[in-house]
């Protein structure tokens, strides 16, 4: 698990905190302890992670947080702007940050391990302003999610541990 004091995380993570804060303060809700160590555990446990990861870590720096608080703060950090919630899977939402500093990209994910590889392309995204524009659309958004399974399905993380 990363150490968010790391110097190269302290920023980041300050960041976060201060956008959060901001965020339920315009709503008129204060911060809370279990809300700020919700906000540590999505900075621990790293990108593309589900809620049950972050509920886990949450209850390891406090024994008192429960799912439904976890639930409900992700849900405010979602609409605070501050993670986007994905849904890779049919059970399941995954999490990562939003980034003003990080690129655009896609993602593509395994169907046997759910290993989610970020990527971008160039020419595919020129390709998807292309297609908008031919159809009579200028393109303002997009996000691409590719399902595919392993090529070599012997070294498939879930198919390991099956």
């Amino acid at each position: 698990m990363p150490d968010i004091s790391s110097p190269a995380d302290a920023p980041k993570g300050a960041k976060i905190h201060e956008a959060f804060d901001a965020y339920l303060g315009r709503l008129g809700l204060r911060q809370t302890k279990q809300r700020k160590l919700i906000v540590e555990a999505v900075l621990q446990v790293g990108p593309h992670v589900d809620a049950e990861a972050i509920a886990t870590r949450a209850r390891q720096l406090d024994r008192s947080i429960g799912v439904a608080t976890v639930y409900r703060t992700l849900q405010l950090m979602t609409a605070a702007g501050i993670l986007l919630e994905h849904s890779f899977s049919k059970d399941r939402s995954t999490f990562e940050f939003v980034s003003p500093d990080k690129e655009h990209h896609d993602h593509l994910i395994c169907n046997q391990c759910g290993a989610i590889v970020e990527f971008c392309d160039e020419s595919l995204e020129n390709l998807q302003e292309q297609i908008a524009h031919r159809l009579g659309f200028r393109l303002k958004t997009h996000r691409m999610e590719l399902f595919a399974d392993c090529l070599k399905p012997e070294q498939c993380s879930r198919k390991k541990s099956k």
